[in-house]
């Protein structure tokens, strides 16, 4: 059994307090300082300590394997407000046991926009990943770990070998996901399935008092992916698990660090980048007619467009869109792809109950969904002024 641990670290570019008194005033829509202040307290509580650990496990054991994707955005940050945490990442890539993965360069929605949208963010991150890290990725993940069988088709055109999926049973029809698939309409393109029980064990769970399995130690851990059967064990989550979302007092960077040795007990276990995880025959074709991610409950695009604000916003800033690519404006595009990062319309998620509410409070900065939604609607409305000034489109504002 191959354990295959990828982690995501991405940060968005969080909007300032834009109000509609500040259409045409000029005012920058994101907040520089406040969103590099807030990345330099995750790098010392998180990305530093974690990256450290990680690396060390890299260099004491040659079999450990790790799998890492990175944001544009994350890296925009880091440059500018902890650069070392990119020296860490070359650091950590160096030793030849880490894939780094691709995705679009603003962890956006990118793949429910028209072409050729998304082609270009996958080509803005690839091309950041080889002047970064001279690294040429051959597994995609879209955001969210979104997966169907037109982004398959994608994957395919532009040629990634793999991608990443939830391991989720209203697709897998009683099936396990940890065996390997092939994407039924692009053969060539191999699936990794996140085990999201197993990665929400320590994802969500390994901190919380009242969960039965509390405390949740790396001997036992490894003893549940000992026990599992299969050929590959995806645990993907968030890098942030490790000193964030879990604290570094709930013993989770420790756990961490102990996770290696502790696997080397079991002699039927290994580790695996995606990139080596890929590699040999798969079980079988997997369709996924509609898009899966691994947000949620219902594991679909509710976190995202499961209300009316949230659609609301996302109609607009495709129409907004069509206008700034007529201009062919750089500023103007890179304003836009920020404004469809996916996380500006998780904070609209409205309606929800119990861990999913929980959630999307948990990283919104908002008082409320509907304060995040008129933000980012003036903000949006101000591009589109911007752009159809350019055009010489008259507007009322």
């Amino acid at each position: 059994m191959k354990i295959v641990l990828y982690l995501h670290m991405h940060q968005p570019w969080r909007l300032a307090r834009f109000r509609f008194l500040d259409l045409g005033s000029g005012r920058p829509y994101f907040d520089h300082d406040r969103n590099l202040g807030i990345f330099r307290g995750i790098a010392e509580r998180c990305y530093l300590p974690t990256l450290e650990r990680l690396t060390r496990a890299a260099r004491q054991d040659s079999g450990f394997r790790l799998s890492l994707s990175i944001t544009g955005t994350f890296l925009e940050q880091a440059r500018l407000a902890a650069p070392e945490v990119l020296d860490r990442v070359r650091e950590l890539y160096r030793t030849g046991q880490v894939a780094l993965v691709a995705e679009t360069y603003y962890h956006s929605l990118a793949f429910l926009v028209p072409p050729p949208e998304l082609r270009e963010e996958v080509e803005m991150h690839r091309a950041m990943l080889r002047s970064e890290f001279g690294a040429s990725p051959n597994v995609l993940r879209m955001t969210e770990l979104a997966y169907s069988d037109d982004l398959a088709r994608f994957a395919e055109a532009e040629r990634f070998q793999g991608m990443l999926a939830e391991g989720w049973e209203g697709v897998l029809q009683g099936e396990p996901s940890t065996m390997r698939y092939c994407a039924a309409p692009a053969p060539t393109v191999r699936l990794l399935l996140r085990h999201y029980p197993l990665s929400d064990d320590v994802g969500f769970r390994f901190s919380s008092t009242g969960w039965s399995e509390y405390p949740l130690t790396a001997e036992k851990y490894a003893d549940w992916l000992a026990a599992t059967p299969g050929e590959v064990v995806g645990l993907f989550m968030d890098f942030e698990t490790f000193g964030e979302h879990h604290s570094a007092r709930t013993g989770i960077l420790e756990f961490l660090s102990a996770l290696p040795e502790k696997v080397r007990r079991h002699p039927h276990l290994g580790w695996a980048t995606v990139e080596e995880a890929i590699q040999g025959p798969p079980r079988a074709p997997l369709s996924v007619p509609y898009t899966m991610t691994w947000a949620d409950q219902n594991r679909d695009l509710g976190a995202w467009l499961g209300n009316d604000l949230q659609r609301s916003a996302f109609e607009a800033a495709k129409k907004v869109g069509v206008a700034v690519r007529r201009t062919a404006d750089p500023a103007l595009l890179t304003d836009w792809r920020k404004l469809l990062t996916s996380d500006h319309f998780y904070y609209m998620y409205v309606g929800g109950h119990g861990a999913d509410q929980g959630v999307h409070e948990y990283f919104s900065s908002y008082d409320s969904p509907y304060d995040a939604y008129a933000n980012y609607m003036n903000a949006l409305t101000d591009l589109r002024r911007r752009a159809l000034q350019q055009l010489g489109v008259p507007t009322l504002q």
